[in-house]
């Protein structure tokens, strides 16, 4: 992957190691690269590429200054993310997703202004990207799942999704990085263990990327689903904190939504409220599911026997 340095400015910010978390096929690997490009990279900056994939898919990003390294032990991002924080030499290490387009300026933008010592993170806005078409997609970014000022999980609550999140490394060290072994919840389960050893959590809304969302209903309601097993989970760790989504007054709401858009001749409004429901249904669902990746691999690999 060929790579160009822009020039060095006047400012000043310290190093950063980008970590990514990767998983995928090759075709997402051609997508990342062209992302990471993106990037306002400095000489002293880093990129680690965490390959969660059983035959090391990204190897081929490996041009400085991205490695790649593997990170094998278990099905999780947030195994990946630890493994490549503990590969990152840099001070300040910044999360993204690998299906994240980041800003031309999201480094900078993290360090316009200067960040308190007591400050342990800082979230950057996540925001749907702007050219997918596909039904789900549209839905996602109508109801801006992940935006960190207005979406589901929001900054100013002291929560925030690792899709787009700076940390201090002494911070990222001192309570012990993401909690592994899980599948979902571990961004929010993260934020409260900084804020509990006394970090700070802040926002900076320039210092945006781009989410490409599902392209697909049936797998984003598997991720829906993925959620609710993960809010369980942040519920029975923190009591009252994720409790279920009501589910009959919630589907109630929904359908008289939905005939009212219809009526008024609102037809795509219509069909996301009716997506909302079978996003409502996807959550509990998933709010009795297990939350632990070990017990869905065994799953997966008795049903492959099976077959």
């Amino acid at each position: 992957m060929a790579w160009s340095s822009p020039p060095e400015r006047v400012l000043t910010r310290p190093p950063v190691g980008v970590v990514v978390p990767f998983r995928g096929d090759r075709a997402a690997a051609a997508h990342l690269g062209a992302s990471l490009r993106c990037l306002d990279l400095r000489t002293r900056d880093e990129v680690v590429i965490a390959d969660n994939t059983a035959v090391g898919v990204a190897g081929e990003l490996a041009c400085h200054p991205v490695r790649v390294g593997r990170a094998t032990r278990e099905r999780s991002a947030y195994h990946a993310r630890n493994e490549g924080a503990r590969a990152a030499t840099s001070d300040w290490l910044l999360f993204l997703d690998a299906d994240c387009r980041p800003a031309p300026n999201l480094l900078g933008a993290y360090f316009a202004e200067p960040i308190p010592d007591d400050c342990g993170a800082v979230a950057g806005q996540i925001l749907g990207e702007p050219g997918q078409a596909p039904l789900a997609a549209r839905y996602a970014r109508s109801r801006r799942l992940f935006d960190h000022a207005e979406g589901l999980i929001r900054a100013r609550g002291g929560g925030a999704g690792a899709g787009n999140l700076l940390v201090r490394g002494r911070a990222f060290e001192a309570v012990g990085g993401f909690t592994e072994g899980i599948r979902s919840g571990g961004d929010i389960d993260f934020c409260r263990r900084l804020a509990a050893a006394g970090w700070r959590l802040e926002f900076r809304r320039d210092a945006a990327i781009h989410h490409r969302h599902r392209a697909t209903l049936p797998s984003l309601l598997a991720a829906i689903a993925r959620y609710g097993a993960g809010a369980r989970w942040l519920n029975e760790r923190y009591p009252g904190s994720s409790p279920a989504w009501p589910l009959r007054p919630g589907l109630a709401t929904t359908a008289r939504d939905t005939l009212r858009h219809l009526r008024g001749r609102r037809g795509e409004e219509a069909l996301f409220r009716a997506v909302d429901g079978l996003a409502l249904v996807a959550h509990r669902v998933g709010y009795a599911a297990t939350n632990d990746v070990r017990r869905v691999g065994a799953i997966r690999i008795r049903q492959v026997d099976a077959d």
